[in-house]
């Protein structure tokens, strides 16, 4: 039995949004940044949502654990830790040199792309039953004893797949293309959709707000921003060739992953509804009317907070022509996202409820609902 949701149309989307976004394609230089950015953007945040109810897998598997979201506490580190590396890269560059800044940060991100290319790899090949022999070929049996213990199994898929990804991260190295940077690039972003979530709804709205005067900030109050964004040599934003301009235009990544983490937590929101809205059947069993695909049950936050990016997206690439220069884009994504949400469950009286969801407590409580004949 499938252990997510994410199959179907997901591998569908994800075959073609990472052929797009990798650039393999070799036309997109024929396409204006604007639409570039925009599918981008669409794919990663469609693909990221879906490859975040992995947060459920325990439906399929109880005993394994989940994921602790985020508390609000957490929330406040956030866009406090954006800032002292902002500052901290600021001066670095200032006092030492950006050349020599730049070969210790393609170091850092380059040991960070290993891995999350590698994950990007295991996805796109998940459903491939070719490479099954070489997953359950295991080639090395790894103990760590000091500072993360534990034993790891190694097959000869893993070792294909770091293979690949050192090829990757060693192009970037050598070239410091667009094509390999937006592959990295990418990677980071489907691997902090799948792995950091945001548990509250209340949690989500002060970590954007904090982001949204942190943005607003260091782009118009000062020229940090600009130095570090156009000064950093890695794979921290997507490159947008342009059709006439050698320059490439770009997006920070943190402007797809942050309003991005509250599209994924619409999605599951719409996914814990729908499986309480099942369970006032008393004879309903969780595993039953869990959906087997991404497209069986109703999604009205998801869909409107996607809606609420697209537009702020829009706004932001139409105000950054008009005047020719650097906006901070969650100036205009913020909005454009929390307040279509908050309006939403004001409209379906789920105001209320909507600021008060755990999703902790809330997958706790579905955990208790599986019966031990759905466990077998």
């Amino acid at each position: 039995m499938k252990e997510t949701i994410t199959r179907g149309a997901y591998n569908f989307a994800f075959y073609f949004a990472m052929f797009w976004v990798s650039g393999l394609t070799g036309l997109t230089r024929a396409i204006p940044p604007f639409i570039q950015m925009a599918a981008d953007i669409a794919a990663l945040l469609y693909i990221g949502a879906f490859l975040s109810l992995k947060f459920y897998s325990f439906i399929y598997k109880p005993t394994s654990e989940t994921e602790k979201p985020l508390t609000s506490d957490e929330s406040w580190k956030m866009p406090l830790t954006a800032v002292f590396v902002l500052v901290g890269l600021f001066i670095l560059f200032k006092y030492i040199g950006k050349e020599y800044v730049n070969y210790a940060l393609v170091g850092y991100f380059s040991l960070l792309g290993l891995y999350s290319v590698k994950f990007w790899i295991d996805n796109l090949t998940e459903d491939i039953s070719l490479f099954q022999p070489l997953r359950e070929l295991e080639v090395a049996h790894i103990e760590v004893y000091r500072w993360f213990k534990g034993k790891y199994d190694v097959s000869a898929f893993d070792l294909l797949g770091y293979i690949i990804s050192s090829v990757i991260i060693g192009i970037y190295i050598y070239f410091r293309d667009w094509v390999s940077n937006n592959i990295i690039g990418a990677a980071f972003c489907l691997y902090g959709f799948e792995n950091i979530y945001i548990g509250r709804f209340s949690t989500a709205f002060i970590m954007l707000s904090l982001f949204f005067v942190y943005d607003i900030y260091f782009v118009f109050g000062t020229t940090i921003m600009v130095t570090i964004a156009l000064g950093i040599d890695g794979p921290i934003k997507l490159l947008l060739p342009r059709v006439t301009d050698p320059r490439n235009s770009l997006i920070g990544l943190g402007d797809i992953l942050v309003p991005g983490l509250l599209l994924t937590l619409c999605l599951r929101y719409d996914l814990s509804e729908y499986l309480n809205s099942c369970m006032k059947d008393p004879k309903a069993k969780l595993k039953k009317i869990f959906p087997k695909n991404s497209y069986d049950f109703p999604k009205p936050y998801f869909t409107t907070c996607f809606i609420g990016y697209a537009i702020g997206l829009c706004i932001t690439i139409a105000v950054g022509t008009i005047f020719n220069a650097s906006q901070p884009a969650l100036l205009y994504l913020v909005p454009t996202t929390v307040i279509p949400v908050i309006i939403l469950s004001i409209t379906k009286g789920d105001f209320k409820k909507v600021m008060a969801y755990d999703e902790e407590a809330e997958t706790t409580r579905l955990k208790e609902l599986i019966k031990p004949s759905d466990k077998a």
